[in-house]
């Protein structure tokens, strides 16, 4: 694997783990087995390194929850594409918890180049999913809020999960299992297994 692949991988684990705050370049060209000053050449600055750690996990968010067309699509497969997603990758659920705790340029940054676009295609598309009584008729905005929070959980307390059940909760039959269980607590009913 080339340097910078490698040192976004890096960035994207040290920033999940520690916020911008208390990642360091050092850290993450160490974590890459990589000489830091790299860090600098392929990226210029620690705060650019995070912004592109941001925009390579958002486009990735993207790429799995939409379809082909750039649509949302079925509200459920949406809801069940997001649980896999974030299942693969719970660096950005935990970077956003990180960084979306204080106000700031972080957040700031995210939310208008990333959440708010997304969460307005989500949003309406659970609006429709409502109408046509596949949802509840809720807030769609704390509806959003209750599917990012109960998608999440088991893929962010990963050691919780394998001490208590005895299940790797990355394991994608896990997270299968995972989206059909919420997918039914919403009351949606598709759910393939008990």
């Amino acid at each position: 694997m080339k340097a910078r692949p490698k040192l976004l991988e890096a960035a994207i684990r040290e920033f999940a783990e520690k916020g911008f705050d208390g990642a360091t370049t050092a850290s993450i060209a160490r974590r890459a087995k990589s000489p830091q000053p790299l860090v600098h050449h392929h990226f210029g600055s620690k705060e650019e390194l995070f912004r592109t750690v941001l925009d390579v996990l958002f486009d990735d968010l993207r790429a799995s929850v939409l379809d082909q067309n750039g649509e949302v699509g079925d509200a459920l497969a949406m809801i069940r594409r997001l649980i896999i997603f974030t299942a693969r990758r719970p660096e950005l659920a935990r970077i956003w918890i990180i960084e979306s705790a204080r106000r700031g340029p972080h957040s700031e940054y995210v939310v208008e180049k990333h959440i708010r676009p997304l969460t307005e295609r989500l949003e309406s598309s659970l609006r429709a999913a409502a109408r046509k009584g596949l949802l509840p008729h809720v807030d769609a905005s704390m509806l959003l809020y209750a599917i990012q929070g109960l998608g999440s959980y088991p893929f962010l307390v990963t050691e919780q999960v394998r001490r208590l059940s005895g299940a790797d909760s990355r394991a994608p039959e896990f997270a299968e299992r995972y989206a059909d269980t919420v997918l039914a607590i919403l009351g949606a009913g598709h759910s393939r297994s008990t």
